[in-house]
């Protein structure tokens, strides 16, 4: 294509494809609306149209316009322009909703001579604005470069991917290893989005983050954090970790992960990799609706690093108060990758000391009452149900059973020792 030539896109009208309008964000209708009839182009972008074409419900609608950021801004009160490099119009509605409205950018110039100095970031020249096509060619995969078209009712595919959609393939737009050394985490995007809706991911994309994924190594921790992070907040997380370790990511993020998976535990520890696999996928089965599946599912990648390194460490036997310096320090090491707030790694050291001293009790046959009487309590009983129902093939009526067998008892020594006072306590009668 020469420059300067728009091709031709292939357009679906409304007879020819599934998205219907009811299905979209009402509040990302009326931002449309207002653009179009102020004279701007605005479409519905990226992963909204490819969950809307495969008959999900997407979780944000995206808006793309050739209106610029400023003038996005005055035709919207409740907007808020964000962004040094890359200005973006966030328009806020109720319950803390946010409709993303960026404007028709192009793939930037090559990478400057070292000689020039670098473009002031925010400076009125940073951003490079384009046309629809051109915003279609940037995109990161064929399937996420569709726009719908509100006043047409039509889906507009620049780059191939309605037939990709259809054939169920991921596949980069424009030569896959080029992309993937402009941007690493389009190879984590790629595993995501090829697991999640069940689609296979093209040879050449394939071959290509092969190649490319010790480029993760160098990669933006922030950034690689939110995508650790969403891998974790969403469902088939067996199955991301399993291609993201047959493709060599997991070994450029998380090389300590890796290693465990891929060599085991030792022959005494609590976890095996086999119970980590088993735990993941019973975790995706919850699905959402289970509570304690996020950090669950934290909990049973970070808990068997921090035990192999304790027993590497100092051996066994387990000790829930023996080494709280190392365990403090461990723990902040292994998370590391996964980007989890301090917040959470402290949940977690709490989770863990918690359950092994639920261990250590239950093995007595008895509770103390001070322990039941802990805030973590309930989290380590939970924790202890879903281990033990993995590790020994229990049921968690049986390992339940356990718990308020123990919890009996420990209650029946304090009535025990209460009785007991009591009976010393009592006054001599007078003679």
């Amino acid at each position: 294509m020469n420059d300067g030539e728009v091709p031709e896109p292939r357009v679906l009208t409304r007879p020819e494809h599934c998205l219907s309008r009811k299905n979209i964000d009402p509040d990302a209708l009326k931002v449309m609306v207002r653009l179009n009839r102020n004279g701007f182009k605005a479409f519905l972008v990226g992963g909204s149209v490819r969950d809307l074409l495969l008959g999900k419900q997407p979780k944000d609608f995206d808006v793309a316009t050739d209106a610029r950021p400023g003038q996005v801004k005055k035709l919207f009160r409740n907007c808020r322009i964000i962004g040094k490099r890359f200005r973006l119009a966030h328009i806020y509605f109720r319950n803390n909703k946010i409709i993303e409205v960026s404007t028709f950018r192009k793939r930037p110039p090559d990478t400057l001579p070292e000689d020039v100095p670098e473009p002031v970031p925010g400076k009125p020249g940073d951003n490079t604005f384009g046309a629809p096509h051109e915003d279609a060619l940037r995109r990161d995969l064929t399937i996420n470069g569709l726009f719908y078209d509100l006043e047409t009712f039509s889906v507009v595919d620049y780059v191939g991917g309605v037939e990709d959609l259809r054939n169920r393939v991921v596949r980069t737009i424009g030569d896959p290893e080029e992309r993937f050394r402009e941007d690493p985490f389009r190879m984590i995007r790629s595993v995501r989005h090829a697991v999640q809706a069940g689609f296979r991911i093209e040879p050449a994309t394939y071959d290509a983050i092969l190649a490319c994924a010790h480029l993760l190594r160098q990669s933006n921790p922030s950034r690689l954090h939110d995508d650790v992070q969403k891998d974790l907040d969403r469902g088939h997380f067996a199955s991301v970790l399993r291609t993201q370790m047959e493709t060599g990511i997991l070994a450029a993020y998380f090389p300590e992960l890796e290693t465990y998976l891929r060599t085991g535990g030792l022959p005494d520890s609590l976890f095996q990799p086999a119970w980590v696999w088993e735990a993941l996928a019973r975790l995706d089965e919850a699905g959402s609706g289970d509570p304690n599946s996020r950090r669950f599912r934290t909990a049973s990648l970070l808990l068997p690093l921090l035990e192999k390194r304790l027993l590497d460490a100092f051996g066994f036997p387990h000790n829930p108060v023996r080494n709280p310096k190392e365990t403090h320090l461990y723990l902040i090491e292994c998370s590391a990758p996964m980007g989890l707030q301090r917040s959470q790694r402290e949940e977690s050291k709490t989770l863990w000391v918690a359950w092994l001293r639920l261990r250590a009790y239950l093995s007595e046959g008895k509770l103390p009452i001070r322990f039941q009487n802990k805030p973590y309590f309930s989290d380590a009983c939970a924790w202890h149900i879903f281990h033990q129902s993995l590790a020994e093939g229990r049921s968690a009526v049986e390992v339940e059973a356990d718990i308020h067998q123990a919890v009996q008892t420990g209650r029946a020594v304090v009535k025990r020792k209460r009785r007991r006072r009591g009976r010393n306590r009592q006054p001599t009668p007078n003679p």
